[in-house]
């Protein structure tokens, strides 16, 4: 049974399917590319491993961001991978635990396994958003909204109702404290957002993009993975939503370094939206006549 038996949202792997194998071959070789740099760069082997497996997990996490985002189109998940990847020439290697929570939040909202989420999840959930409380409030915020949402969405979980509820109260609790010691906004002044107007137009396109793949998303084939039962379009559509407005938000209150903590979210978003462009390009020119 294995983690089954705490975790209903657990989506392990299974390299039979053509896709996720092709995944793990890509994260292995990312993850071998990567060390592989470090150790020319001077690094001794060993400590380059630890980088390199890093870097796979940040291409990973984009494409397992993009199966959450977009249940439909397995091949949208890996224009995302390489978006990261092209990512990785031009910005740091984030943090993976903010990441795993958009993760968690956008399973539990989804259902992509069909079920529910059990009390160990919500438990993990919440200890990881007030971990990230120490940074920016918003995580509670999210994560309190995800917990309120599920327990009212189709067949709703309403133990989730009590840890919305935890979630807002120590959500509220951080923005209190930031608001007294004059951190909020993670100490980006004025004109450094100046500044940084061209770099946010980056992220305004990809999620302006965005918008037309949510409205599209009221019909969805994919089904549970346990469950085998069709996902409900209205949570996929939710689990959306609150991806897109969590990393805006995280923008709006940090600039650039909000950007950059979440660059694989960005890059399963602007990943999904040229998938969509293309594959509406390709089958308007297939109609086309001659």
């Amino acid at each position: 049974m294995g983690i089954s038996r705490f975790s209903s949202i657990a989506r392990p792997i299974d390299p039979n399917y053509p896709t996720n194998r092709a995944i793990l071959i890509l994260t292995l070789f990312v993850i071998f590319a990567s060390a592989s740099f470090q150790v020319l760069s001077g690094i001794p082997p060993v400590q380059a491993l630890i980088p390199g497996i890093r870097t796979g997990i940040y291409v990973f996490l984009a494409w397992a961001l993009a199966r959450e985002l977009d249940p439909d189109n397995g091949l949208s998940a890996f224009v995302a991978a390489f978006l990261a990847c092209v990512g990785l020439l031009y910005f740091p290697v984030p943090g993976m635990l903010p990441l795993a929570l958009f993760l968690l939040l956008a399973r539990i909202l989804n259902r992509s396994t069909g079920l529910p989420a059990k009390s160990f999840d919500s438990v993990v959930i919440l200890l990881l958003s007030s971990w990230f409380l120490q940074e920016n409030w918003i995580f509670g915020a999210m994560a309190a909204a995800a917990f309120f949402l599920d327990s009212r969405l189709s067949e709703p979980n309403r133990q989730n109702l009590f840890f919305a509820g935890t979630a807002a109260l120590i959500s509220a609790f951080a923005l209190l404290r930031e608001l007294k010691t004059g951190s909020l906004g993670g100490g980006v002044s004025e004109a450094a957002l100046l500044q940084e107007q061209g770099l946010f137009l980056l992220i305004l396109i990809p999620a302006i993009f965005f918008v037309p793949h949510i409205l599209a998303s009221h019909k969805i084939k994919s089904k549970g993975d346990l469950s085998g039962l069709p996902l409900d379009p209205k949570r996929v559509q939710v689990a959306q939503v609150t991806a897109l407005l969590g990393a805006l938000a995280l923008a709006a209150l940090e600039g650039w370094p909000g950007i950059e903590s979440l660059i694989p979210l960005w890059s399963a978003v602007a990943g999904i939206s040229l998938y969509g462009i293309l594959h509406s390009l390709l089958r308007i020119a297939g109609r086309s006549p001659g």
